[in-house]
């Protein structure tokens, strides 16, 4: 093996159903290995994938412990190969680490919405971010929201924080005609589309109280995404709707499914409590889909001025920025700004700005 200059923890790359910090590890190591100036980096694994990222001074190796994967499967790791750097994109740094450790930080969802995780999950949740700002000798924020929380509720020093967007595959996320891949699976249009772990802080209850307030009943409601924390009296809320009958709840979707939802939906509806980016604001604008989200945390800051911005806490604001996103006088020009918007994250650009603060660690610069 060669010498390890860059160890990076991709074990959350691993994952056969991709969601959110999943899909970020994902595309962000695959983003890495393409860029030729780079150092040599090996990345550790919890499962074989046969998409792991290939690229020229890049290597893998499988860690096989079901138990303690982090603490003690990649410590004993550290520790046999003395990396120059570490760099763990998403969860939590071992305890064996080296000086120059690198971690991303997604999101404090857990202190703004605390009824929204279990007591287990905000514990575990608060002691790993806190872990990580002690250890860490820089972090990286998907956000000048996360940054600011970091901060402000657990003293980091804001010369360790580098704010760090995450970007979209624009190769996958585009516009096209999704006619075909919609009829196969069964989906009608026209259809709102929410796409997202189905769980409190998403809001997904006044989202459906709000599409029960519009008068087009050939409009359906599409609510993608895995059953998370809490989702139990949400899913019982859709089945209850007076509109059960236009309400399709789709589960976990396929990864091939996903680019012709978005770029069939009339709109993409994402009125989040809170949300430390907001990944699929992005991917909907890039795919032709009018958006609208909310107007605190991070989601104005992601979506700049090409989205429908509504208060996530009052229903009659989400039902007006729905109706406002149908409007045909405003389709267009959304449309197109959303493109604008989208345009500017990439992959590309995020992985070279990760290596940049990686590189600043090694050298000891904050």
């Amino acid at each position: 093996m060669r010498r390890v200059d860059l160890a990076v923890d991709a074990s959350r790359s691993d994952s056969a159903e991709r969601t959110g910090t999943e899909w970020y590890s994902f595309e962000l190591l695959r983003a890495m290995a393409a860029i030729d100036e780079r150092p040599a980096m090996t990345y550790y694994h919890r499962e074989f994938r046969p998409d792991w990222p290939s690229g020229s001074h890049v290597d893998h190796e499988l860690i096989r412990m079901p138990r303690l994967w982090t603490h003690a499967g990649l410590s004993l790791r550290m520790l046999r190969d003395r990396p120059a750097a570490l760099f763990v994109p998403s969860h939590v740094i071992p305890v064996i680490h080296p000086r120059a450790s690198i971690a991303t930080i997604h999101d404090l969802g857990y202190l703004h919405e605390p009824e929204a995780h279990d007591q287990a999950s905000r514990l575990m949740l608060d002691r790993t971010t806190r872990w990580n700002g002690r250890v860490a000798s820089r972090l990286i924020a998907v956000s000048a929201t996360t940054r600011d929380d970091l901060i402000r509720h657990y003293g980091v020093w804001p010369g360790k924080i580098a704010v760090v967007h995450s970007g979209i595959d624009h190769q996958r996320f585009r516009r096209h005609d999704p006619s075909a891949t919609l009829s196969h699976a069964g989906i009608t249009r026209p259809y709102l589309l929410f796409l997202s772990t189905v769980q409190p802080r998403k809001n997904v209850v006044r989202l459906v109280e709000a599409f029960e307030q519009l008068d087009n009943h050939d409009l359906h409601l599409v609510i993608g995404g895995r059953s998370g924390w809490m989702s139990d009296p949400i899913e019982r809320r859709l089945k209850q709707s007076p509109r059960s009958d236009r309400i399709v709840r789709l589960g976990y979707v396929p990864d091939e499914l996903v680019p012709a939802l978005y770029a069939g939906a009339a709109a993409f509806v994402h009125p989040a409590l809170y949300e430390g980016f907001g990944l699929g604001i992005l991917e909907a604008m890039a795919s032709g889909a009018p958006v609208v989200t909310s107007n605190i945390a991070s989601m104005p800051e992601v979506s700049g001025d090409a989205a429908i911005l509504v208060d996530p806490h009052d229903v009659r604001s989400i039902r007006d920025g729905i109706l406002a996103a149908l409007d045909p006088a405003n389709r267009v020009d959304l449309v197109e700004r959303g493109a604008r918007r989208a345009a500017g994250f990439t992959w590309e650009r995020t992985a070279q700005l990760t290596l940049d603060v990686i590189a600043e660690a090694r050298r000891g610069r904050n």
